[in-house]
């Protein structure tokens, strides 16, 4: 495990199971990989985490040349140029990087997927509304939707509706907060079942329909929010090149309560490698994480921003 600013990457070998695969035998910053390269001899795979790019290419050279399989935590650079064009110009090899601008046919089968999907869920889900909109209002009298402006592509805010989870005062200060999970005291006893079980979401089927949302895309964030993260990390602003989704690939391969960085990088990752196949394995393994718990894990109690105490 060679790191840099990313410390503490071999407990995850355990954490998630993988001891019978990987034995980590060293750990070690990138400086003293670099000042002394032999330390990687005999080793069969190096996990590089947080390196800065040139430190990271040393050590990359070196991996191949000796044959040692290697896995590397892109940064967000990395991330961008790996969906560059290839192509030759002066007589040289060159890499394209662009904005997000994907084919119109991608366009056109990803919107239509859209329309054809949300109408049909609309009209399955339909009871499950019913019954959600009834014990909404009837445990404690308030509005059974919630309307809350986001930001979709290009910044363009949007209201996205939500049934009710919270008590109407939820934020009576003023101040956005992001939900700390069951020990959020905001939240209603209805609220807590329909979080629970995802249902909280349905009503962005019509967000969906009207076009103002996709299916899949980067999570749209509140505009209070990701200004405070584009404090933090300009870059978080490179999220909004795609319509925002109701889900997507940060949401699937990420939990709630992962870093705004890792987010970060893993919607780029989307954005860089436009797909349909992406998108129906995306929708699918949807379906798998609703019924894992800890994807719906909050963050610290009363935290505004999920930015504090990070390293990325």
């Amino acid at each position: 495990m060679i790191y840099d600013i990313r410390q503490g990457m071999e407990k995850l070998i355990g954490k998630y199971g993988l001891d019978d695969k990987y034995k980590v035998v060293l750990t070690a910053t990138a400086d003293e990989c670099i000042a002394n390269l032999a330390m990687l001899d005999g080793v069969s795979t190096v996990f590089m985490s947080g390196i800065h790019s040139h430190d990271r290419n040393v050590i990359l050279k070196y991996c191949v040349e000796n044959n040692i399989g290697t896995f590397v935590i892109p940064r967000v650079g990395d991330t961008i140029m790996s969906g560059a064009y290839p192509m030759h110009m002066f007589h040289l090899p060159m890499l394209k990087v662009g904005r997000y601008h994907p084919q119109p046919e991608y366009l056109f089968i990803k919107r239509l997927l859209d329309i054809v999907i949300s109408a049909v869920a609309l009209v399955v889900l339909s009871p499950i509304f019913l019954v959600t909109a009834i014990a909404i209002k009837a445990t404690d009298h308030g509005p059974v939707f919630y309307k809350q402006i986001r930001l979709t592509k290009d910044g363009k805010e949007f209201g996205i509706l939500k049934f009710r989870s919270m008590r109407v005062d939820a934020e009576k200060d003023g101040v956005a907060r992001l939900s700390s999970g069951d020990h959020d005291d905001r939240i209603t006893p209805v609220g807590k079942v329909i979080r629970a079980c995802r249902i909280d979401e349905l009503p962005q089927l019509v967000n969906i329909l009207k076009g103002e949302l996709s299916i899949v895309g980067p999570r749209p964030e509140r505009p209070e929010i990701a200004a405070q993260y584009c404090e933090e990390m300009p870059e978080f602003s490179l999220r909004l090149q795609a319509k925002a989704g109701l889900t997507g690939y940060a949401q699937i391969y990420g939990k709630y309560n992962t870093t705004p960085y890792d987010k970060l990088v893993m919607d780029l990752m989307y954005i860089a490698h436009p797909s349909i196949v992406e998108e129906l394995k995306i929708m699918f393994a949807t379906v798998k994480i609703l019924f894992m718990p800890e994807s719906t894990e909050g963050i610290s109690e009363g935290q505004t921003t999920a930015m504090s105490g990070e390293n990325h």
